[in-house]
């Protein structure tokens, strides 16, 4: 059974948040009574399966389409936000992708810089854009996605998005220290392996199978495990919780 926490009158924004974990973490966010933002960049449909979902439960959901790598795009994405629901307490930095796998020395700087765009420039940006309202507020929560790929440094080609990953545990813990007299939390949850439209894309099966095999739980998590560490760290419950990189992994 799903915990329960207090999230009445708070507003959500879930960046990447058509599929996968990020659907999953709007809709716990929203289960435990926040109003949720759907941001998406071009899977319009999944975006509103999930507003649909949430929807059901009664609660509030938008998708606001914006791509979280370009400075005006988040600024609208923010905007829009207070301009639906008034405010901004909790933001759940989610988008990110391994882009394209590659050795190292076949990886063009193109795709290094897209990987990074994506998967740290998207924390900065979407984070600096909050920050006024947080301020205002004197509160807020700020819960980045990692992956156990920044501690392992990246294997089959994924080295770029594990160093990207690597940047975001340092900017979590940096940002903690900052944001700390604003009475705003910045930590980070890092998943091992959960079984996602993810690993449709970038794992080969028996490789998939591999890594459960040498998990020591045995098993691959769900998005909803991931979704409900994220609607703790969003919670009051959490409060004294700042700049830490909490792994969800099975035990790896």
């Amino acid at each position: 059974m799903a915990l329960q926490f207090d999230l009445k009158n708070k507003v959500a924004i879930v960046t990447g948040a058509g599929p996968g974990i990020g659907r999953a973490a709007a809709i716990a966010l929203a289960r435990n009574g926040a109003a949720v933002v759907i941001n998406y960049l071009n899977n319009e449909a999944a975006a509103a399966e999930t507003v649909r979902l949430i929807q059901s439960m009664r609660r509030n959901a938008v998708a606001i389409q914006a791509d979280v790598t370009i400075p005006e795009d988040v600024q609208r994405l923010a905007e829009e936000t207070v301009d639906n629901f008034g405010r901004i307490d909790i933001l759940v930095n989610n988008a990110g992708s391994v882009v394209q796998l590659a050795r190292f020395e076949e990886c063009p700087p193109e795709t290094f810089d897209q990987i990074i765009d994506l998967n740290l420039k998207s924390v900065f940006l979407c984070t600096q854009a909050v920050l006024p309202w947080m301020k205002q507020q004197n509160n807020g929560r700020i819960i980045n996605l990692s992956s156990l790929a920044a501690t392992h440094g990246g294997r089959g080609g994924s080295l770029p998005y594990a160093a990207a990953k690597a940047a975001v545990n340092t900017l979590t813990k940096g940002l903690a220290s900052e944001l700390g007299i604003h009475r705003i939390t910045v930590n980070a949850v890092s998943p091992g392996i959960i079984l996602t439209p993810f690993h449709d894309q970038f794992s080969r099966p028996e490789r998939l199978q591999e890594v459960i095999n040498a998990t020591p739980l045995q098993r691959a998590g769900t998005p909803e495990e991931v979704a409900e560490l994220i609607a703790f760290l969003a919670s009051e419950e959490a409060g004294f919780i700042t700049g830490e990189v909490i792994g969800i992994d099975g035990g790896r």
